[in-house]
């Protein structure tokens, strides 16, 4: 076999697993950047309003949109959960929005398959 290919062909073995590790190490975004828990929304479209600073946990169906308020600051987020997996309200929250603990449990909408 060709010297050179080899080298070529185990660079790009290289580089594809480092790829792969990276990928698997950020389980939040999906491979066209968008989050798997969901996308920000607008106001007008919230179907529930969450004090933040008396709320533990959530429980939603995916596709729900929920506008989060924490004293005078607020975000509202479409639930379009991958798996639909337990998501932290800090993973989700802009920078600076809240400390404390939230867990927004998220399960199939009547509209999904099984």
């Amino acid at each position: 076999m060709n010297r050179s290919f080899t080298h070529v062909a185990l660079a790009l073995g290289l580089a594809l697993s480092a790829t792969m590790a990276s990928a698997a190490m950020d389980t939040s975004t999906l491979a066209n950047g968008k989050s798997v828990y969901g996308v920000v929304a607008s106001t007008s479209q919230t179907a529930k309003v969450v004090d933040v600073g008396t709320a533990s946990t959530l429980n939603i169906d995916c596709g729900e949109t929920v506008t989060f308020r924490n004293g005078d600051k607020s975000f509202s987020w479409k639930f379009d959960v991958v798996g639909h997996r337990v998501v932290d309200l800090q993973t989700i929250a802009p920078a600076g929005f809240s400390s404390k603990p939230l867990k927004i449990y998220v399960a199939r909408n009547d509209g999904e398959r099984n």
